[in-house]
This record gives C-alpha cells, structure tokens and sequence, in this order.
C-alpha cells in the first residue's frame, strides 16, 4: 500500500508581544523580550510544514511588527518557526514569559511592547 499523507490547517494569526528568540551561547535572557531558545517548549507534533513563500512571508511579519511569536488569539495559541524539513514549520510554543505576557503580570505587556528588539 502507498499513501501520501497531507497536513493541511489555516491559521489567522497576528503578532505578539515584541519577544527575541536567542539561539547566542549567552542570551541576555535577564532582559524581558529575550527568550532563550533552550528554555522554550515548542511542541514540534504541532509543526506544520512551510513552502518557501509562505516562509519568506512570515519572516517579514516578524521583521515588521519586531517579534518571534505569533499567536491564533486561543489560550494556548502562540506560535513560532522552528527548524525541521526544507523550510522551517510553524510550530506551538510555550515559555514563562509567554504566560506573563498573557496574565499581564505586574504590568509585564506593557514593557514588553514598549521594548525595542532587532
């Protein structure tokens, strides 16, 4: 038996936060928008496969609104690329400061968006 198998799901996605994903050796995780790729959850069985355009796309939303994480407005809807495959895939993630952002803990989102990132 041969099968090809397809995901296929739309996402309505907007930007959130202006969060940093670090991949450096010594991330400046002390600061607010940075989070360290190695202490991000990302549920790659959530991955969902890139074309090359669809890629070049979404790096441009993250160029332009400053961030690394997109989200689909559910609780647990945040969003990021991450390697896997020809291209990258959009995966689910969590991390604390994902949650803090969410909660606006002790004014956290207002911080995080008033903060600068690459």
């Amino acid at each position: 038996m041969k099968l090809t198998l397809i995901k296929k799901q739309t996402f309505k996605l907007k930007p959130y936060g202006k969060f940093f994903i670090s991949m450096a050796r010594r991330p400046k995780s002390h600061l607010p928008h940075v989070i360290d790729f190695r202490e991000l959850r990302i549920d790659f069985e959530s991955g969902m496969p890139f074309t090359k355009e669809q890629e070049q796309k979404i790096l441009k939303e993250m160029k332009k609104h400053k961030t690394d994480i997109f989200t689909d407005g559910s609780w647990n809807g945040h969003y990021t690329r991450a390697g896997g495959g020809q291209y990258a895939s959009l995966c689910r993630v969590s991390h604390p400061k994902i949650s803090k952002y969410q909660d606006d803990v002790d004014g956290f989102r207002e911080v995080i968006d008033n903060t600068y990132t690459k």
